[in-house]
């Protein structure tokens, strides 16, 4: 409420005005708590879940980027090894990978089969809450598939895992004998 002064200004009074300016204020200040809480609990979920992944000890065999034969598209491969710690409380799902050494990467298995190792690629790789996920030689590994470039003892890349909950997940990879 407002009121003209004897020398032509204007005066606030207290009174409803007053009161559902600060009524609307308070208002304001609630939806922002609310939109923030959302944000954090559950509404980003996908930035909530990202920190829930972490890599360790990720390394490769080093290889050659041409294969035995020489040929031109016939570009080497190497296995890269890690273990996959899930800090979550919900599973999350290792779907594939990318790297700039590589043309291609996929999640394999290597699996005994009537006294034979056979290694194939996997569509997925279940990652449970609270687990530790180890990949290793003789076992689950990310191949790497047609090199673009050698890879010696001492590099470094990086590969970058997509994760069904957590998103892409980048990690430094250092290539060194087992």
């Amino acid at each position: 409420m407002t009121r003209r002064s004897a020398r032509g200004g204007t005066t606030v009074l207290p009174g409803k005005a007053d009161g559902r300016c600060v009524r609307s204020r308070r208002r304001i200040a609630l939806l922002v708590v609310i939109l923030v809480a959302a944000v954090y609990l559950g509404g980003g979920q996908r930035g909530f879940a990202a920190a829930t992944i972490r890599v360790e000890n990720a390394w490769a065999r080093p290889a050659a980027a041409m294969g035995d034969t020489g040929m031109t598209g016939m570009g080497g491969t190497t296995a890269v090894y890690m273990t996959l710690v899930n800090d979550g409380q919900q599973a999350d799902r290792l779907l594939g990978a990318a790297t700039d050494v590589a043309v291609k990467a996929e999640i394999h298995e290597t699996t005994m089969v009537s006294g034979v190792m056979k290694m194939r690629p996997i569509p997925a790789l279940v990652l449970p809450a609270g687990a530790r996920v180890v990949l290793k030689p003789g076992g689950l590994h990310v191949m790497l598939i047609d090199l673009k470039r050698d890879l010696k003892v001492g590099d470094r890349f990086k590969l970058t895992l997509r994760l069904e909950r957590a998103g892409a997940v980048t990690t430094d990879v250092s290539v060194r004998q087992p």
